[in-house]
């Protein structure tokens, strides 16, 4: 355990948690289920192989870790609290180890911690499913609240709410400019209208332009497209249903035939009235890997689901039996979407190197997927070239299963897969967790270096590589 330390007058001492029974409830089982305490393991950790003595700076990851589950055959794994876990790295060796439970004040009513200062949320949402840096801030975001921020200990400052700029909820998803800093994102809200909100913040974190996106409902959007000089919104036949939340659901979204697919183009810093909505053939997109200009064309890669929240999985995330395909949508001036799909296997989680984001680029990370008890798991990770149309494969081996790949550029780095690809992997031999680090320029060999973590780190959503400079 770590020892105790002080946040704006908050004792943080780290909690022992109670042991969440399972109850057959698939996401309470295997490396879904939650870990029973907040650890600090410093001092430096064992490392398989070479780290390069470049990679400076800590990897961190937000994903569920419930700490109470009144009824565990009803849990559903996106309203677990958050949990963010940190591996920092520097001089070739994996130094520390730390997660800590974001301290929301949906923790303090379930456990009876501190409430964190700042605004009242529109929701209080569990901070559970990414973690970035941006401003100065390291930032805990869900879609359905506002963020909060860590300290880079990971301990919880506050709300928030970029000096009460945010009206409403902010996405887990936004993009950073790579040329100029600006933070793009949106928000979606339930309790609308408005339903829909577009933001940027500069590279300090000051809300630059804020608007509304006329929606006559709420759909879940938890992703969005970005390029340089257009950002697209998703809104799909998965809506709020008010009559679920009255009863009890645990997500209270259902796939809605009567509703229309459609991508609203908006220039960026532009008025949401000038909105440009594009008709598509019903899908439900979660995730979005980039998107870029070229030319007059807006091109967006992405892992498209044909459904979402149909009925058909009870277990599955998005209630769903189908799988997501990597797809490509070409969107023309005359308002064509024109749809290739990319590839034909499982796969989510996609990332690009960040300093490409909203850019043209080559190389595109997923993780893929296999269903286990009806819950997906990773079980292997693919390099797209995108410009060979080739793809590479790394396979962590049997018992092995992997996260999102979070890809790291080396500062040397001339060619775009010149880097690492960093991820968290479950070694269910062990019953613990390893980061592995994955040559760019050799995906689909041996790792560089694996990081025995001598705990275990639940299966979990997104996070980010935070360079040393930022929070030392």
């Amino acid at each position: 355990m770590g020892a105790p330390v002080t946040l704006l007058g908050v004792s943080a001492e780290p909690l022992a948690l109670p042991s969440v029974p399972a109850g057959g409830a698939p996401y309470l089982l295997g490396n879904y289920a939650p870990v029973a305490a907040e650890l600090t393991l410093s001092g430096g950790l064992e490392v398989e192989g070479a780290l390069p003595p470049w990679l400076d700076g800590m990897l961190v990851r937000n994903g569920p870790n419930p700490v109470l589950v009144p009824d565990p055959h009803h849990y559903h794994w996106h309203n677990g609290d958050g949990m963010v876990h940190a591996v920092e790295f520097s001089g070739g060796r994996a130094l520390a180890y730390r997660n800590r439970l974001v301290r929301t004040r949906k923790l303090a009513s379930v456990v009876g911690t501190s409430r964190p200062p700042g605004p009242a949320e529109p929701v209080e949402g569990p901070a559970n499913t990414n973690v970035i840096w941006h401003g100065g801030r390291l930032l805990a975001l869900a879609e359905t609240g506002f963020p909060y921020r860590l300290s880079a200990d990971l301990d919880t400052l506050c709300v928030e709410d970029f000096d009460a700029t945010l009206t409403g909820p902010m996405t887990a998803h936004p993009r950073t400019d790579p040329d100029t800093g600006a933070l793009v994102a949106f928000g979606y809200d339930v309790f609308g209208p408005p339903y829909l909100r577009y933001y940027e913040l500069d590279a300090a974190g000051a809300m630059v332009h804020g608007t509304s996106v006329s929606i006559p409902r709420a759909t879940m959007q938890h992703d969005f497209c970005v390029s340089e000089r257009r950002v697209g919104f998703l809104d799909l036949p998965v809506v709020f249903d008010l009559t679920m939340a009255r009863g009890g659901a645990s997500l209270p979204f259902r796939w809605a035939t009567e509703t229309r697919a459609r991508l609203g183009l908006l220039d960026r810093l532009a008025d949401g009235a000038e909105v440009r909505w594009l008709s598509l053939e019903p899908c439900f997109v979660l995730h979005v890997m980039n998107a870029f200009d070229d030319g007059d064309d807006f091109v967006v890669d992405l892992c498209r689901y044909d459904r979402a929240f149909d009925g058909t999985n009870e277990a599955g995330a998005l209630d769903t039996a189908a799988f997501p395909r990597l797809e490509r949508w070409r969107v023309t001036p005359d308002g064509t979407v024109e749809a290739t799909q990319l590839d034909d296997r499982p796969v989510d989680y996609p990332r690009v190197d960040e300093q490409l984001a909203g850019r043209p680029y080559r190389f595109g990370y997923c993780t893929e997927l296999t269903r286990e008890r009806g819950v997906d798991t990773g079980s292997g990770l693919v390099r797209y070239d995108l410009v060979r149309d080739e793809a590479s494969h790394h396979r962590p081996g049997p018992g092995r299963a992997p996260g999102e790949p979070i890809f790291v550029r080396a500062p040397d780095g001339r060619a775009d897969d010149e880097g690492v690809v960093l991820s968290f992997v479950y070694d269910a031999g062990r019953d613990a967790t390893d980061v592995v680090v994955i040559d760019g320029t050799a995906f689909d060999g041996a790792p560089l270096a694996t990081v025995h973590l001598p705990t275990r780190v639940p299966f979990g959503l997104h996070g980010s590589f935070v360079p040393a400079d930022r929070y030392r």
